[in-house]
C-alpha cells in the first residue's frame, strides 16, 4: 500500500487546495431516493465531466476540507494511479439522495483536478470560490501543474494515446495510457444509515493521518455558529456554504461581514518572514492555522456578555442569528484595533503582533484582541484614551524588548499564553499613560509572576551565509524606526490600512483642506481630537 505523508521541506502553506472538486452535503438532506446497484470498483470514467455518477457524489458537511496534499503527494498518487501500483480502497456509503465520499476524499480530487487541468486556479475552482483565490493558491497550483507534467503528462495527451501503436518513443505514455483506459479504484461500501456513516468516518479517521484537534472540534460543533462563522471568514464567504439553509437576510449579511472581516485580518497576503511593514493582523497561515485562530478569535469576541464562552457552548443555530451576531461582534473588536473607522486605534501589526525576525505570533494578537474586547464589554470608553496617551512609550517598548516577550510568552502554560499577555499589556499601558514614566524589563517579568536572569538566547551565527530569518531581522530593525507616526500620539501608523486624515488648523478655525494643511495620524486619534 503506498503512503501519502508530507515530504520535508513542505509547509503546511504550501499545500494545494482541491476543494472544489467534489462538492459538499449535509447528511441531513434526503429530499429524493434513486435506486441504484452498488458498484464494484470505481472506474475513472465516473469523474468526467458529464458523468452520472459524479453529479451524484458528495463528501459529508463536516469533511474536513480538500487542501492537506503537497504537490508532491497530488502527483504520487497520479503517478501511482497510472503505474497500477497499489491504492487504498475508497469507501462511499449510499444516502436516499446522493453518493457521500466516508474516505477518499482526496484521491478523487487529485485524479479529478488532474482530468479537469484544475488544481485549485482554474474553473471550477473560480467558480466555486467566486475568483476569490489566493496568490499563494494561485502559485501552489502552477507548481503542481508543472510538476504533474514532468512525471505524468497532461490528462489530454494520456487520452490521445489510447488506442495508438507503439513507438519507441512513446512506450511509458502508451502503457500508462492503456492502463488509464481500463484501471478502476478499489470500493468499499458503508452499509447503514447516516450514524453509521459518521461513526464510521471518525474510526477511520483516528487511523492514518488522524484529524487534527482543530477539525474534530470543529466536526462536532459543525452546526453551532463559531464553526459556521469561522469557516465563513477564512474563504471570504465563498467555497461551500455551511450557511446556505439558514435565512436570505442572514445569508446575505453573512457573506457580507465575513468579506470585511477577511480583509481586515488575512490582507495584504505576504510571505514570512516579513520583508515589508505591509503585514496582515491574522499572520500567513495555511487555511487549518486560519481556522485554529479564527475559532480562538470568535470565541474571545462571540458574546457581548463577560467573560469567554467556548465553541461547544454555543447551541446548534437554526436560522443563521447567532451566526450573525457572532460576526458583529466580532466585526467590533477588530475595527477597533485595524481600520479606517473613527474608532480604529489602528495597530501597526509589526509592532504588536510580530516578532524581531517578522514572523507571525499569534498570542499577542490574540492577547490584544481579548484586551480590546474586554474594555468594550465593560464599557470602558476612557481606556482607550489612556491606551493614546501611553503607545508612544508602549510601541517603544515592545520593539526594544521582542525577543524578550516572544521568549517569556513561550514560557506560560499555553492556556495562560493569551491571558498572561493580556494582563501585561494593560499593565504596560497603565504605566507608561503617566507621562515620562518608565517600566524596565525586570518589572514586566515581575508582573508575570516569573523570575529569573535575564539572558540572550539569539542565535550565534558560525558561517558567512545570510539566513532568511536574519536578513527579516535586519529589515525589521531598520524599517521600523523609519515608519510612518501619528503627529499626535506619537505611534506607529499602518498607513495602508488604518489612517485618517487631519485638518492641522481645524475647520472651526477656517482651516482649509489643502495638501499643507493635512496630516496623517490613527483615526482614534483623530476622532478625540480638541
Amino acid at each position: 500500500m503506498i503512503g501519502y505523508a508530507p515530504k520535508e521541506g513542505f509547509r503546511l502553506a504550501n499545500r494545494v487546495d482541491l476543494d472544489a472538486m467534489i462538492p459538499r452535503e449535509d447528511f441531513g438532506v434526503m429530499d429524493d431516493t434513486f435506486n441504484m446497484d452498488l458498484m464494484s470498483d470505481f472506474p475513472l470514467r465516473n469523474l468526467a465531466k458529464d458523468a452520472p455518477v459524479l453529479k451524484l457524489l458528495r463528501k459529508p458537511d463536516f469533511q474536513r476540507e480538500t487542501n492537506h496534499w503537497t504537490p508532491e503527494q497530488v502527483v504520487t498518487l497520479i503517478e501511482s494511479f497510472v503505474d497500477s501500483e497499489v491504492i487504498p480502497s475508497l469507501i462511499l456509503w449510499k444516502a436516499p439522495s446522493f453518493i457521500f465520499v466516508i474516505d477518499g476524499g482526496h484521491r478523487l480530487s487529485a485524479l479529478r483536478a488532474w482530468m479537469e487541468d484544475d488544481y485549485g486556479d482554474k474553473h471550477i475552482s473560480r467558480a466555486f470560490y467566486k475568483t476569490e483565490i489566493s496568490e499563494k493558491q494561485l502559485k501552489i497550483a502552477e507548481a503542481t501543474r508543472k510538476l504533474t507534467e514532468k512525471r505524468v503528462g497532461r490528462y489530454t495527451d494520456l487520452v490521445a494515446q489510447v488506442g495508438l501503436p507503439v513507438t519507441g518513443t512513446n512506450t511509458k505514455m502508451h502503457k500508462r495510457a492503456q492502463v488509464l483506459a481500463t484501471r478502476a479504484l478499489p470500493l468499499q461500501w458503508i452499509q447503514g444509515n447516516a450514524a453509521a456513516a459518521e461513526t464510521s468516518f471518525y474510526k477511520i479517521n483516528s487511523q492514518g493521518t488522524p484529524l487534527d484537534d482543530i477539525e474534530t472540534m470543529l466536526i462536532k460543533n459543525r452546526r453551532g455558529p463559531i464553526a459556521i462563522a469561522a469557516r465563513a471568514i477564512v474563504r471570504a464567504g465563498s467555497g461551500h456554504k455551511y450557511w446556505s439553509g439558514f435565512t436570505p437576510e442572514c445569508v446575505a449579511e453573512i457573506e457580507k461581514i465575513t468579506v470585511q472581516l477577511y480583509e481586515n485580518v488575512f490582507k495584504p497576503e505576504v510571505d514570512e518572514p516579513a520583508k515589508t511593514l505591509e503585514l496582515p493582523v491574522g499572520g500567513s497561515v495555511s487555511p487549518l492555522d486560519a481556522l485554529s485562530l479564527l475559532v480562538e478569535l470568535l470565541c474571545i469576541t462571540g458574546t457581548r456578555q463577560q467573560g469567554v464562552k467556548s465553541i461547544a457552548q454555543y447551541a446548534e443555530d437554526s436560522t443563521g442569528k447567532a451566526t450573525v451576531a457572532v460576526l458583529r461582534n466580532c466585526y467590533e473588536v477588530l475595527h477597533r484595533i485595524s481600520g479606517k473607522d473613527s474608532g480604529s486605534l489602528g495597530l501597526h501589526p509589526a509592532v504588536y503582533f510580530y516578532n524581531e525576525r517578522g514572523k507571525y505570533n499569534r498570542f499577542l494578537f490574540l492577547a490584544m484582541v481579548s484586551l480590546v474586547t474586554e474594555k468594550l464589554k465593560s464599557n470602558n470608553s476612557g481606556w482607550f484614551k489612556e491606551f493614546t496617551s501611553a503607545r508612544s512609550s508602549l510601541e517603544q517598548f515592545l520593539i526594544t524588548n521582542k525577543s524578550l516577550i516572544a521568549m517569556l510568552i513561550v514560557t506560560l502554560w499555553k492556556g495562560q499564553r493569551i491571558y498572561k499577555t493580556r494582563d501585561l499589556l494593560d499593565y504596560l499601558v497603565n504605566e507608561f499613560k503617566i507621562p515620562g514614566k518608565t517600566v524596565s524589563v525586570e518589572e514586566a517579568i515581575s508582573f508575570l509572576g516569573l523570575s529569573g536572569r535575564i539572558v540572550d538566547v539569539r542565535n550565534v551565527t558560525t558561517t558567512p551565509s545570510i539566513s532568511d530569518d536574519t536578513k527579516a531581522a535586519v529589515f525589521m530593525r531598520e524599517a521600523l524606526p523609519k515608519a510612518m507616526h501619528c503627529p499626535l500620539c506619537g505611534g506607529i501608523l499602518d498607513q495602508t490600512k488604518s489612517v485618517s486624515y487631519d485638518h492641522i488648523k481645524g475647520i472651526q478655525s477656517g482651516g482649509l483642506g489643502d495638501a499643507d494643511n493635512l496630516q496623517l495620524v490613527h483615526p482614534f486619534c483623530n476622532s478625540i481630537k480638541n
